[in-house]
Formats: C-alpha cells, sequence, structure tokens
C-alpha cells in the first residue's frame, strides 16, 4: 500500500522544518522528490518502497538532475513569446 508510511515525519533539509512521507511522496508533480532516497534511507527500506511503487520511467524522472536555471528561464521566455504570437 503506497500510504504506508504518509503519517511518519522527519526534518525536511531543504524546507528546514518537519514534514510527512506524504508531501516526500507526492511534491514533485504528484511524484516524490528527488531526495527521498537519501532522506528516509533510515527510517524505511525506501529503495525497495520507490521500486515496489513506480515505473522505471518514474524513477528516471524522480532522479533526473534539474535542469540549469538559465535554461529553464529561457525555456519559459520563448513559451510565453509564443503564447503572445498565438494570442495576437
Amino acid at each position: 500500500m503506497i500510504e504506508q508510511h504518509d503519517d511518519e515525519t522527519i526534518r525536511c533539509p531543504r524546507l528546514g522544518g518537519e514534514v510527512n512521507f506524504k508531501y516526500c511522496r507526492i511534491m514533485n508533480d504528484r511524484l516524490p522528490c528527488r531526495w527521498i532516497a537519501g532522506c528516509w534511507q533510515m527510517h524505511t527500506d525506501i529503495n525497495r518502497f520507490l521500486a515496489e511503487h513506480y515505473t522505471t520511467e518514474e524513477l528516471e524522472r524522480i532522479f533526473d538532475p534539474p535542469k540549469p536555471k538559465i535554461q529553464t528561464l529561457v525555456e519559459l521566455i520563448e513559451k510565453a513569446k509564443k503564447a503572445r504570437k498565438e494570442s495576437s
């Protein structure tokens, strides 16, 4: 059952406060945070949990390094330009 650890809490090093497992499990577009394995490894068999509940493609999306900020900004600008042209 995917919800089995949802009520367990730890301190999130990124947010600086307590979060429950459910937050970590769904915070990345309904997929786990890319840091979930490191944060939860001392509390549960997180690698088995991930293998049981997520496909290989989902795991690749979860652990794919984030794009550089400049690349994201350029993509957002291009998207806005395209939307502006389409609405004109």
